[in-house]
């Protein structure tokens, strides 16, 4: 029986490719499946992928059409045999036991969701900097709520899911089940497509756990859409879409709509850098639909007047 399905979309990954790879085959867990998603490669990804479909049956391949990442990983998520489903990046690469020792706790402690450390790598300078999770979401709350290896309902929380569970997917294994009965899949969006489902993920589990230890390396370049000065920045934009029509698709949003602009407001002030000085008007304009006229008059007296 397959345990975790690795979902790992790919495009033109070949640098990484190999050591990504690696980390996922040598886990510790070998009930496992491998599905890889050719994202419309034009490098040599796929002679990559075939040397490695030649030595290890867990590994799956679909091709498809350029069509991001997101759709990539739908894919994934509708064959996924396993009883949970984790995502890796292919520039990134896992510890060795990370999937045995996230399944075992989510069997132990019967939690729809496990949430684990990681390491940020920088390539360029070399420097790492470690995710402290509790310590972060504890911040957020205003209290300390949330502990290490010790389930939590998420209805002690569920105001907060929107700030608190928009993060990334790849430090994580989901209940298969829950994701597919609950028809939760990845807006069609550049940025933030993660935290979208991330939230629509946890809007429906019941428990969740975290544990304390660093399993994901998260490796971050001069390519990463999140670093660099451009206006695929307003990309954002479809990502707050996204999130407000899935809240009203499950008739979450009016319940939730202050945390919702919060959360868009708090993406304002991470993306505005990235944005050229011509284009900041734009953008606060574009974003005025989705933080109400309170938070809007405050952007325009904060960053324009």
């Amino acid at each position: 029986m397959v345990k975790v399905s690795v979902i790992v979309p790919i495009y033109n990954a070949k640098k990484h490719l190999k050591r990504c790879l690696d980390s996922i085959v040598n886990q510790t867990l070998f009930d496992i499946e491998i599905i890889c998603i050719d994202d419309g490669s034009t490098d040599n990804s796929i002679e990559i992928l075939n040397e490695y479909i030649k030595k290890d049956s867990r590994i799956k391949l679909i091709q498809q059409k350029n069509s991001g990442q997101g759709v990539a990983r739908n894919k994934g998520i509708d064959i996924a045999q396993g009883e949970f489903i984790a995502f890796v990046d292919a520039d990134d690469y896992i510890e060795s036991g990370m999937y045995e020792d996230l399944y075992n706790a989510a069997k132990k402690h019967d939690v729809d969701c496990v949430h684990c450390n990681y390491d940020v790598i920088y390539t360029e300078n070399n420097t790492v900097t470690t995710s402290s999770l509790a310590d972060a979401m504890n911040i957020r709350m205003g209290k300390k709520i949330i502990y290490y290896d010790i389930p939590m309902y998420i209805s002690d929380i569920k105001a907060n899911i929107i700030t608190l569970f928009a993060g990334p997917i790849w430090n994580k294994i989901y209940n298969s089940k829950k994701i597919k009965e609950c028809h939760i899949y990845f807006p069609n969006c550049k940025m933030q497509e993660d935290s979208c489902f991330n939230i629509n993920a946890h809007l429906f589990f019941n428990r969740v756990l975290f544990v304390e230890k660093k399993y994901y390396n998260y490796c971050v370049t001069s390519k990463s859409i999140s670093t660099g000065i451009d206006n695929v920045h307003f990309e954002i934009i479809e990502a707050f879409k996204a999130l407000k029509q899935i809240l009203e698709d499950i008739d979450f949003y009016k319940k939730y709509e202050n945390y919702y602009q919060d959360y868009v407001y708090l993406m304002f002030l991470i993306h505005l850098p990235h944005i050229p000085e011509e284009d900041k008007t734009i953008f606060i304009e574009k974003i005025r639909p989705y933080i109400g006229e309170t938070k809007y008059k405050n952007l325009i007296t904060n960053y324009l007047e």
